[in-house]
């Protein structure tokens, strides 16, 4: 099925749950692309920036960003591509530079709310230094690097917050369907090493996310607490609460 059918159906999708009152429609969206393939470094590796619009395989956060597209858009073919640059790329630009690189700066500009309970927050610094490292130990590559670190620089000077692992059961209670999650790295020099969708059923918390492990877009059978459990290198979460405008 062609993109543009794919996206007039989860139109579809987005009047039917509107109208009958089901669980919220970034999950309803996210939930149709179970059993697409996980595919890695999905965007553009260098100038000149490529708009990417797959919805036939998606890296963890393409994932995401696509279910986001699509709920802003309506399901409207017209106004996706255009809500798709707007959770991308910083004042809607089509540039690598102006690329979400980190996803604290896609959940700032976006202003989606960090859920967090502040009696059991954790404060560490990062740099956000890691991309513009990486890049210049690259000889080959046209970006402009001093603007790339501009970004990385004012998000250094906000705070970084998260749950850290041992206080999770604090933050469980506040999590509501749709919630969007990153998993926090001790790398100073970044925020994430994975983001997913969370999905309430009753006292339980499952993972909706593009998988590297499972290869595919999954809903996890495990518990949040026990995926975290299964993969030590993440230290903590960040749940962020999207905002949709009637």
């Amino acid at each position: 099925m062609d993109q543009r059918k794919v996206i007039l159906l989860l139109g579809l999708l987005f009047c039917f749950s509107s109208a009958f009152g089901q669980k919220p429609i970034l999950v309803e969206i996210g939930q149709r692309f179970i059993g697409k393939p996980y595919r890695a470094n999905m965007l553009s590796n260098g100038n000149p920036e490529v708009l990417v619009t797959s919805l036939e395989a998606f890296d963890c956060v393409t994932f995401l960003e696509n279910s986001l597209a699509i709920t802003y858009s309506k399901g409207n073919d017209s106004l996706y591509l255009k809500e798709l640059k707007h959770v991308r790329y910083a004042d809607d630009s089509l540039q690598y530079e102006k690329r979400y690189h980190y996803f604290t700066d896609a959940m700032h500009a976006l202003a989606f709310p960090l859920i967090i309970d502040q009696a059991h927050v954790t404060r560490v610094f990062k740099d956000f230094s890691f991309l513009s490292t990486y890049l210049r130990k690259k000889s080959a590559i046209s970006v402009d690097l001093n603007l790339l670190e501009n970004r990385e620089r004012a998000l250094a000077k906000k705070a970084f917050q998260y749950t850290s692992v041992v206080d999770l059961n604090s933050l469980i209670p506040l999590i509501q369907s749709g919630d969007l999650v990153a998993f926090v790295t001790s790398n100073p020099h970044l925020d994430f090493l994975h983001t997913g969708m969370l999905v309430r059923q009753g006292n339980r918390i499952r993972l909706l996310h593009a998988s590297q492990d499972k290869k595919q877009v999954v809903l996890s059978e495990e518990s949040l607490q026990a995926y975290l459990k299964s993969h030590p290198k993440f230290i903590g979460i960040c749940v962020f609460r999207p905002i949709f405008k009637e």
